[in-house]
């Protein structure tokens, strides 16, 4: 090869480095991971999943994960103290996969309690008696779930959540935040206490870094209508972990009102930009020039 032609497949290999090729994507199937932990009074279930593997408080509890290479093995090397219910990793743009209790059954024989409040995420403003609170709409740590996703590569993620009929209070509305990384607080940590609470003093909206009290947390987006069929689509950048905290939005109280949801995530490739397709077209043209040259002169371009 020519230094000409050396020069230019370099230049192309760098405008190639930050862009998915999604032609020859890997072809294994995007996995979920479950915390086992479960407790027979299904409104106590989230909270009580310190650092994601179960709140030793509770001997008679199975803490754990299945999914992972080993019950005690945190999904992505998760060592927060925040509670965590599920992980996904996604290896090829194009899949997609679900996370609920019938997967956890299906795919290791394990009836994880994948549920929510439905007000988990935010709330109606009321109380149980239908009073309008001080605060107004707000979200409890207690009953919102929280859930990791790492694409192994880019993608743009879609998460549809349904709440399971016949399992609990129907949930028609729910309540997604995106966050950046995951928990990385080794610290105290309580599940009692409100969130994505605008009303409150100070304010804690929906956009707030760190909520919980955790660290190393980002806010990326939000939806506060979601369902089957209105999702919240993200771009996953390759290797990056996302923190996922759902639960129902506006359609009940976080107190009460429980029930099983699953969620749907989808994937699609990032397209390769016409520029670089142009770029790469352009470079063919010249290191075939560069052959037809050398063929008839004995001089290396």
């Amino acid at each position: 090869m020519s230094h000409l032609q050396n020069k230019l497949t370099k230049a192309v290999t760098a405008a190639l480095a930050g862009t998915v090729l999604t032609l020859g994507a890997a072809s294994a199937e995007a996995h979920t991971m479950y915390n086992t932990f479960t407790t027979a009074d299904p409104s106590d279930t989230d909270g009580w999943v310190y650092g994601g593997v179960g709140n030793p408080s509770y001997p008679t509890a199975s803490p754990g994960w299945v999914g992972t290479a080993s019950a005690t093995t945190q999904p992505f090397g998760y060592s927060g103290t925040a509670h965590l219910n599920w992980a996904a990793e996604l290896h090829s743009a194009g899949s997609s996969l679900e996370v609920s209790k019938a997967d956890a059954l299906a795919r290791y024989g394990v009836a994880a309690e994948i549920d929510t409040g439905a007000g988990a995420w935010q709330d109606a403003g009321v109380n149980g008696a239908g009073i309008p609170t001080a605060n107004g709409p707000t979200g409890w740590k207690h009953q919102t779930d929280i859930g990791l996703i790492m694409a192994e590569e880019t993608m743009w993620v879609t998460l549809n959540p349904t709440v399971v009929t016949g399992t609990g209070y129907d949930i028609q509305n729910f309540g997604i935040t995106v966050f950046t990384g995951m928990d990385t607080n080794t610290g105290s940590y309580s599940h009692h206490g409100a969130w994505n609470c605008p009303g409150c003093t100070p304010a804690k909206p929906y956009d707030l870094d760190n909520p919980f009290g955790t660290a190393g947390l980002s806010y990326l987006t939000h939806d506060g209508t979601v369902d089957g069929v209105d999702g919240l689509t993200f771009l996953a950048l390759a290797g990056q972990v996302y923190s996922i905290y759902l639960g129902g939005a506006g359609v009940g109280q976080w107190s009460q009102n429980v029930a099983d949801y699953s969620l749907n995530i989808s994937t699609a490739p990032v397209p390769i930009p016409a520029a670089v397709w142009l770029f790469g077209s352009a470079l063919a043209g010249l290191v075939g020039l560069g052959k037809r040259r050398n063929k008839g002169n004995s001089v290396p371009v």
